[in-house]
């Protein structure tokens, strides 16, 4: 595990799964224990925790920024949501974001649940905000980039969401299908999809992000305790245990099975 990931992300440290790999479940299972709203739209999984956007909350601040909400929620706890944070999001050259107001928790996941932000009376100083760099690993990629396109296509929002859940990150992005297993399990699924960004150190399987993951010039490395070990070149997957014996091998593929 890259040590310094979760130092940076601290609504995770209290949301990750022990588990070295849990991500075998259908690729839109998990949204279905999301809170129902036709307004929320899941943009990201991270370890446990969905991150949705309030598709009603976005509104267009001029030619680059958007503005609007969005919501972390752990599966393990759908109710009350985990925290929320008010945004603003630069659309133009490389995408950034400024938190206007938050309640993202950096200790206890159950805040009081947060109502709908009314319409801002008076304009934002867009001049006075700091915009800092998006992240995969903190949601912040996909919320931007989510707003920045479904505010012009408000009638796509879902698909946009889906697509960014299924396909979105970095320009960078990279994957490998793997014959992997599930954790504590025997059985080899073939062909799970790997994806990863070198420029942003993030790795996801079967769509769901890993904090634990972290990626090399000749490796992609994701899962804790046990951890699998994605060969890049030789294009194999191994299952290394605590002491590093080899516990499981299997192949990998650039092609889709």
């Amino acid at each position: 595990m890259n040590p310094g990931k979760i130092a940076r992300m601290p609504f995770l440290r209290h949301c990750l799964l022990p588990a070295v790999f849990l991500a075998f479940c259908g690729p839109l299972a998990w949204a279905a224990d999301a809170p129902a709203s036709k307004d929320m739209q899941i943009v990201q999984r991270i370890d446990d925790v969905l991150v949705g956007v309030d598709a009603v909350s976005l509104e267009i601040l001029g030619r680059r920024h958007v503005a609007g909400t969005y919501f972390l929620i752990n599966l393990r706890r759908p109710s009350p949501v985990a925290g929320y944070a008010d945004f603003v999001a630069d659309c133009q050259g490389p995408l950034r974001i400024a938190t206007l107001s938050s309640t993202l928790p950096s200790g206890s996941l159950q805040p009081e649940p947060p109502p709908l932000l009314p319409r801002r009376a008076t304009a934002l100083d867009l001049e006075s905000l700091s915009f800092n760099p998006v992240h995969m690993l903190d949601g912040t990629w996909l919320v931007a980039e989510f707003a920045c396109r479904s505010s012009s296509q408000p009638g796509a929002a879902r698909h946009i969401a889906r697509q960014l859940r299924e396909k979105g990150g970095p320009p960078d992005m990279l994957s490998v299908y793997c014959d992997l297993q599930a954790d504590g399990s025997n059985e080899t699924r073939r062909g799970v999809e790997v994806r990863f960004s070198e420029q942003d150190d993030a790795v996801a399987v079967n769509h769901q992000w890993l904090s634990s993951g972290f990626v090399s010039d000749t490796e992609v490395v994701f899962g804790s305790g046990a951890q699998w070990v994605v060969d890049r070149q030789a294009r194999r997957a191994r299952l290394l245990g605590g002491s590093g014996a080899l516990l499981f091998e299997g192949k990998c593929d650039s092609r889709a099975p």
